[in-house]
C-alpha cells in the first residue's frame, strides 16, 4: 500500500525516528528542519500547550518558504508529575529523570502541526506508559552510552531502553515521535494524499 499527493511534503524534523515512521506512507518528502530556538516551556500554562506550540513553530517557519508544500511539524515530550522531561544535557540530568520515570506511569505527548499555504490543522496523542523498576546498574550502564541525549525523557522506545517499559496505553508511534497512523487519516481527510491505484483522493 502506497499513497501519492498533488503537493510537495515537506517534514519539518531531523528526527531519523520521524522519517523513518512517515516513509510507511511511500511518499516520497523533503526534509527541512525548523532552525529557531524552542520556546521556554515555563512560559506556557500546561505540557499540552507547551508541545503544541513546539509542533506549530516548527511548521510555520519552514512553511515560509515552502508555500506550495504541505509542511509537517511534530514534537514530543515526556510529563510526570506536571514536570516536563527535555532532553538530557547531562549524565547526572539524564540520571535524575531515569530515576524519577522507574516503577512509575508517565505520560508522552506528540503534537503535529500540518501547514499547507493558509490552512493549518493540529492535533495530538498523549499515552500512558509505565516502566519497570530500573536497577541503578542499568540506569548507569544506559546513561554510559549515547543514546539518552537526543531523546526527550532521556529514553526511547524503540532503542534498547524500550526494555524498561512495562506497559503503554496509547499509540506506540506516538512515544517514538510521530503518531503516523492518525496523521495518515488527517492527511487523506484533507486531500493532501491519496492511495495510489485507488482513484479515490479523500
Amino acid at each position: 500500500m502506497k499513497f501519492k499527493s498533488d503537493f510537495p511534503i515537506v517534514l519539518a524534523s531531523q528526527s531519523p525516528r520521524r522519517q523513518e515512521l512517515l516513509g510507511m506512507l511511500g511518499v516520497d518528502f523533503l526534509v527541512v528542519p525548523s532552525t529557531k530556538d524552542e520556546p521556554d516551556p515555563f512560559q506556557f500554562q500546561t505540557a499540552l500547550g507547551y508541545v503544541l506550540a513546539c509542533a506549530a513553530q516548527k511548521a510555520q517557519e519552514v512553511a515560509q518558504t515552502h508555500k506550495e508544500a504541505v509542511v509537517i511539524g511534530s514534537d514530543t515530550i515526556v510529563v510526570l508529575d506536571g514536570e516536563i522531561l527535555l532532553k538530557p544535557k547531562s549524565k547526572e540530568q539524564a540520571k535524575d529523570y531515569l530515576q524519577k520515570l522507574s516503577g512509575r506511569t508517565h505520560e508522552v505527548i506528540t503534537a503535529v502541526t500540518v501547514v499547507q499555504g493558509d490552512s493549518e490543522l493540529t492535533f495530538h496523542e498523549a499515552v500512558q506508559v509505565t516502566f519497570y523498576e530500573l536497577p541503578e546498574a542499568w540506569i548507569d550502564l544506559y546513561i554510559g552510552t549515547d543514546d539518552p541525549y537526543d531523546k526527550a525523557g532521556a529514553y526511547g522506545i524503540q532503542t534498547v531502553s524500550g526494555l524498561f517499559v512495562k506497559e503503554i496505553q496509547g499509540d506506540y508511534n506516538a512515544v517514538v515521535g510521530l503518531p503516523i497512523a492518525g496523521l495518515t487519516q488527517k492527511l487523506a481527510a484533507a486531500g493532501f494524499i491519496f492511495l495510489e491505484g485507488s482513484g479515490v483522493r479523500c
